[in-house]
């Protein structure tokens, strides 16, 4: 008899605990906004071989990369085609790859390469660093048409590490968005 009672007794005070928490429900309208951007027609990526872009550094000596802390720039050209859009469009591209953990904003070369001491750099053709997994990428305006997008790779010596020569590889995703 006992049992049942406190049994009873906690069904009971369960009951009223999740009455008073489900008396009322609140709601606000409008609390969500959606807004985009209709377009008559996005680029069209140029793909040769493959790829959006193939970049060949040339033969660098060991002793001037060390020397220097980096080697020349080399142009990376995506090409875009068929582009058609209103005034002051624009294309904000992003670059997404393995970064290097010594060297942030930087990318790593691939393990199967076998130089080492080095990552890889971009930039506008402006100078401005534009950082691996950085969301805020590049801006360029685009023109009716055909259009070539710039940036410039170089290699970059670690600082306080010794540069291994050899054959390297990297790779990276290019994002293109249309704002």
């Amino acid at each position: 008899m006992k049992t049942e009672r406190i049994y009873s007794l906690g069904y009971g005070l369960l009951a009223g605990l999740l009455l008073i928490g489900s008396t009322r429900a609140l709601a606000v309208d409008n609390n969500l906004h959606f807004y985009g951007n209709l377009i008559s027609r996005s680029c069209t990526l140029v793909v040769e071989s493959g790829n959006l872009a193939e970049v060949h550094f040339p033969t660098i000596s060991r002793r001037d990369l060390m020397a220097a802390g980096e080697s020349a720039h080399v142009p990376v050209v995506f090409k875009l085609k068929d582009c058609k859009g209103p005034a002051s469009y624009q294309v904000q591209v992003t670059l997404t790859g393995t970064e290097d953990s010594e060297q942030p904003g930087f990318l790593a070369l691939d393990t199967t390469s076998t130089a080492q001491g080095v990552g890889i750099g971009m930039e506008t053709t402006d100078g401005v660093r534009v950082a691996i997994n950085d969301p805020t990428g590049a801006k360029f305006t685009l023109s009716d048409g055909s259009n070539d997008i710039n940036f410039r790779a170089w290699l970059q010596a670690k600082s306080g590490r010794e540069v291994t020569m050899g054959d390297f590889t990297a790779n990276l995703t290019a994002t293109f968005e249309y704002i």
